[in-house]
């Protein structure tokens, strides 16, 4: 028997704003947990994003996206990017957060994140009414000043997602 959020048992998961642009060049941004590694060598990773959202349907046609580490003083700026927007609006914008352009893809960073991994996608996969995910190549990845140790261990307050609206978060 398969139990209502069994899927937060494989929480707490570390909380990014993903951004992509569309055709025209505009701006999305939202807020994903739902990433892992597939490899460190070439560095690889998924991301799974609901098939009609507007993230999943500019990765699509653009095959690209930046992964922003998001820390815990950008809680209340992440959950204005979660809010369903038109297609063309720029949630960053909304949020009152800032961009900067990346070095390797359009999609820009997010300013005030931890660290940013620029990536373009290798194999896009959708099931109607199930899932879809994206397999990507991570082409540039970058910590803030900081944020992080040697190790990757975080030196500041890193935002995990536990599950629905419930957030943590964690540091070395």
């Amino acid at each position: 028997m398969v139990v209502e959020n069994w899927y937060r048992l494989l929480h707490p998961k570390v909380v990014h704003l993903v951004t992509t642009v569309n055709e025209k060049g505009e701006i999305n941004c939202a807020p994903f947990a739902w990433l892992t590694p597939l490899c460190d060598d070439p560095p690889i990773l998924l991301l799974s994003a609901w098939y009609t959202s507007h993230t999943f349907q500019n990765i699509s046609n653009n095959k690209e996206f930046v992964v922003n580490v998001v820390p815990k003083e950008l809680k209340e700026k992440m959950e204005v990017c979660a809010k369903s927007f038109p297609a063309g609006i720029n949630e960053l914008q909304k949020a009152g957060l800032t961009w900067s352009p990346s070095k390797t893809v359009k999609p820009p960073r997010v300013r005030g994140c931890m660290a940013w991994i620029e990536c373009t996608a290798r194999e896009i996969m959708k099931k109607e009414n199930e899932y879809s995910i994206t397999i990507a190549d991570a082409k540039c990845v970058e910590t803030g000043d900081g944020c992080y140790d040697r190790d990757f261990l975080p030196k500041k307050d890193v935002l995990l997602h536990l599950g629905g609206k419930n957030y943590s978060s964690m540091r070395r």
